[in-house]
């Protein structure tokens, strides 16, 4: 008997949220894992930058997490807004630091040095998991009850 939309969608349905606990479940770690990548390079490459900043960024990234452990213990709104808004906010950030900026911090005009090809790919890898984590916190939104 195949089930339906609805009750996959129903939080005393079985496989509630499963997927998307699963997609979370793997990209969160690696998006904090790749944060302090991040912010490692950072240091060496902008030794001027505040450590201030630095942990402010990885408490940040800190709600993430424990937005899909709400996910996973029956809060999924509160849960996927810890997942989207610090993604969002972090995308967006990135996206104009790294990328559009005319800034020290654009890997398209960055100096060649040891580290730059580490910082370019840390930025494009930031970009894509924050952009598939806003996307699965979205559906986690979406998707409850």
């Amino acid at each position: 008997m195949p089930e339906t939309r609805e009750a996959l969608l129903k939080p005393e349905g079985r496989r509630f949220g499963q997927p998307l606990l699963v997609w979370g479940a793997l990209l969160i770690p690696a998006h904090f894992a790749v944060i302090i990548w991040h912010l490692t390079l950072l240091v060496k490459v902008q030794p001027d930058f505040p450590r201030n900043g630095i942990v402010a960024l990885i408490l940040i990234n800190l709600v993430t997490v424990a937005g899909l452990v709400a996910f996973a213990k029956g809060l999924p709104k509160s849960g996927a807004i810890m997942i989207v808004i610090p993604l969002g906010v972090a995308l967006f950030i990135g996206t104009y630091t790294h990328f559009l900026s005319a800034g020290s911090d654009n890997v398209l005009r960055m100096p060649a040095t040891g580290l730059t090809l580490a910082f370019q790919v840390s930025a494009a890898l930031l970009t894509v998991l924050e952009a598939l984590g806003c996307w699965v916190g979205v559906r986690m939104f979406l998707s409850s009850p």
